[in-house]
């Protein structure tokens, strides 16, 4: 069984966000063995859901914070971090695709791709509700959820296309592009692709199970599920897989784990605790949060608080359900505390799973 895999999300948005916070978080993460940095991906990023940043990324009136609601845009991000590093991966989580144009995409990942030796994780999804505001801002329409997936899978489709095609043809209901000719190519040939969404589990028409089937690599997401539901997810997805014929042995889980770490008890509900009174409406503007009206203080009780030692015993118990890679939100309201909680998860929870 390989190595499970750990990323860091590095303040790419949010109140702690800023270009040499981003450089710095990206450096450190692969010095401190990290394979993985994440980012989120928004063309449009109001004020008040920067003041209410889900959940934990800087603290808005903190002085050392911005106010400007920064949204580092990802391909044009993580091609310019791609120069300054030599190995750590770039994933996103993820990159809502009704609002790219599948084309220029595809052009854009690749010129990354080949530019970095092939170190981009594509993280996809549809958007939902909480992101209507984006969509009318963009001018986009918000399709119906069924469209949307239409939409992803014709996009994903047609951009493998332009992947792996010298010359490449496609008709679709969204995308219809004849002898298209685009390089340079993904040095592998084609980019991983994750889907990010509530659950895999389910029949196999709905469309988000639809869609892994056919062209996901991985999945994405996590947060308010606990290890005994991510366990039901994954077997209930591999049972699905194999009536549809669609191996799953070099299929990653990537469980999007929120928590705060710290030498003490104490230290690791400081880097916290400060959500509860300071992000009561940031359940409007996150996805699952949004669904299920979920308060920023019940939030936090369901992630990874505490010492070490409880942060290992935590990431077991999702290794155990099935995660092969792990998304890590650490919380914390000063880019400072970000640091300390990286630099110590790197020194003292993945050396234990380093074998």
């Amino acid at each position: 069984m390989p190595r499970v895999q750990f990323g860091a999300r590095i303040p790419a948005s949010g109140p702690a966000s800023s270009v040499p916070r981003v450089i710095d978080a990206t450096r450190d993460a692969e010095a401190l063995g990290y394979d993985t940095v994440f980012d989120m991906d928004h063309i449009h990023n109001s004020h008040q859901r920067h003041q209410q940043y889900p959940v934990g990324m800087g603290y808005h009136k903190d002085p050392s914070n911005t106010l400007e609601p920064n949204q580092f845009e990802t391909i044009s991000m993580f091609s310019f971090l791609a120069g300054i590093t030599k190995k750590v991966n770039f994933g996103v989580g993820v990159m809502p695709i009704p609002l790219r144009d599948p084309i220029i995409l595809a052009k854009e990942i690749g010129t990354m791709e080949a530019l970095s030796g092939g170190r981009f994780i594509f993280g996809v999804g549809v958007s939902n509700v909480s992101d209507k505001p984006e969509y009318k801002a963009t001018g986009r329409p918000f399709l119906s959820y069924a469209e949307r997936y239409e939409m992803l899978t014709e996009y994903i489709a047609a951009m493998k296309e332009i992947w792996a095609k010298p010359s490449a043809t496609f008709h679709g209901k969204y995308v219809k592009f004849e002898d298209l000719v685009i390089y340079p190519k993904p040095p592998k040939g084609t980019v991983p692709v994750w889907i990010g969404c509530e659950t895999l589990a389910g029949e196999r028409e709905r469309p988000a199970v639809k869609f892994a089937l056919e062209h996901a690599d991985g999945w994405i997401m996590g947060f308010l599920m606990n290890p005994e539901t991510m366990r039901s997810m994954v077997q209930d997805f591999k049972a699905t897989a194999k009536q549809a014929g669609k191996n799953l042995s070099k299929f990653d889980w990537c469980f999007q784990l929120r928590l705060s770490i710290g030498e003490t008890e104490k230290e690791a509900r400081t880097y916290c605790d400060w959500i509860a009174g300071a992000q009561q409406e940031a359940w409007r503007y996150w996805g699952l949060m949004y669904k299920q009206k979920e308060a920023p203080v019940s939030a936090v009780k369901t992630a990874s608080v505490g010492t070490p030692s409880k942060i290992i015993s935590d990431v077991e118990k999702f290794i155990e359900a099935g995660t092969t890679h792990f998304d890590l939100w650490f919380m914390y309201p000063r880019y400072e505390n970000l640091l300390t909680q990286m630099r110590l998860f790197a020194k003292e929870v993945i050396p234990s799973f380093s074998t």
